[in-house]
């Protein structure tokens, strides 16, 4: 029933042992796991995976018997759980440097000196991820095909400083995101550049008056063409970096005449919410789990719609582009289409795409074997532990 997620079942390489909702997973190596054995083809000019692959060649498959995974909400505490060697590394999506340290632990992106005396050893890359802020098109103010509903989420987000939002909200640990491909996958170019990173209140102005988002009554705020008041409503969560998000949407409204309220709730209700349509905006993550592009654009997809697409975006023209898409191996034709689809997204904003984040790892040294995962999470399997060397270094 509806308990069936507290009994997980299966056949990998780990088992359930301890569960302590929001504090504790310890895992157990699987004694009927399948035989597996170390292997890996590193390239040629990949020391460091040579390195590894050589070390582990031919060893048992999970190396480890036991995995604990610490659950630790805020960042602080987190931080120094790792610091004092009571966790072995914060690692992988969540569970990554905490961002109030992530200047201090990997200052340009390096490990610091201080850390890396202590032989801790860390990496930082960009997240095959992007985060977005969907508009609801089926709400009545906001959304549609209409040139002038079109225009006003154009607009928003000319509005919106994401560079500010870089520096102040993420310090420097993200870049702009261009469209909806996500860095690693098919599709992504780092070298494409639409107006979806455009920071213009002059123009988010221009657009407005256009399309008859006026300010009638000489109260400083605009209106809707039929008079009605302009309200931008953005669903927002309780923690401390959403009240510094919230308040680069307010300033950056408020800049071009755009009265903006914030509604604060859980993220679980808040996403069946978003799926029953009954949200205006939402801000959110969207992460890549293979390399192939179109999954990520499923979000977009009109007969997805109340499911990946949270937006319920309905574009015949991209749907067709999609549909293509499945039909045809990488290459070309496919990447062309690939291009056509970005700039549909770009065109007709059902989501403001704001950064793709970059992640930092940290790890002791006896954890051996670590390579920062992009598309998969399981990587306990291929990793081992030094006691001793665990026992000799700890502070």
């Amino acid at each position: 029933g509806d308990k069936a997620y507290e009994h997980p079942v299966g056949t990998g390489p780990f088992r359930l042992l301890q569960w302590r909702r929001s504090s504790l997973i310890v895992l157990g190596r699987n004694p009927d796991y399948r035989e597996r054995t170390y292997d890996a083809e590193p390239a040629a000019d990949d020391e460091e995976g040579q390195a590894i692959a050589a070390q582990f060649k031919g060893r048992r498959l999970p190396m480890l018997d036991r995995v604990e995974v610490s659950i630790i909400e805020e960042n602080q505490p987190r931080w120094l759980a790792f610091l004092n060697a009571e966790i072995d590394g914060v690692v992988t999506k969540a569970g990554s440097l905490p961002l109030e340290f992530a200047n201090l632990a990997m200052p340009g992106g390096h490990l610091a000196p201080h850390l890396a005396r202590r032989g801790i050893q860390g990496v930082r890359a960009l997240n095959p991820d992007t985060i977005l802020t969907l508009f609801n098109m089926e709400h009545p103010v906001i959304g549609g095909l209409a040139p002038d509903k079109v225009a006003l989420r154009r607009a928003i987000s000319l509005a919106y400083d994401t560079d500010r939002e870089i520096r102040i909200a993420r310090r420097g640990q993200a870049v702009p995101a261009q469209s909806p491909l996500s860095p690693f996958t098919t599709g992504y170019d780092p070298a494409f550049k639409s107006e979806m990173s455009d920071f213009s209140p002059a123009r988010a102005k221009a657009v407005l008056d256009l399309y008859g988002y006026v300010d009638r009554d000489g109260d400083g705020w605009r209106e809707r063409p039929d008079g009605t008041p302009l309200v931008f409503e953005l669903t927002t969560a309780t923690e401390q970096i959403y009240r510094t998000f919230d308040e680069l949407w307010r300033k950056s409204l408020a800049a071009v005449g755009i009265r903006s309220r914030f509604t604060v709730g859980q993220w679980a209700d808040q996403l069946k919410q978003a799926r029953a349509g009954k949200l205006m905006a939402w801000t959110l993550g969207s992460t890549a789990e293979i390399p192939d592009g179109q999954n990520v654009l499923s979000r977009w997809y009109g007969p997805q719609s109340g499911s990946q697409n949270l937006a319920r975006f309905k574009l015949p023209a991209f749907d067709a582009v999609y549909e293509r898409m499945q039909q045809l191996p990488n290459g070309a034709e496919r990447d062309a289409l690939f291009l056509e689809a970005k700039r549909l997204a770009v065109a007709y904003m059902p989501y403001k795409t704001h950064v793709h984040r970059y992640g930092s790892d940290l790890w002791h040294p006896w954890l051996l074997g670590y390579r920062k995962p992009l598309f998969w999470s399981d990587w306990w399997q291929w990793v081992d532990v030094d006691p001793a060397l665990r026992e000799r270094l700890r502070p």
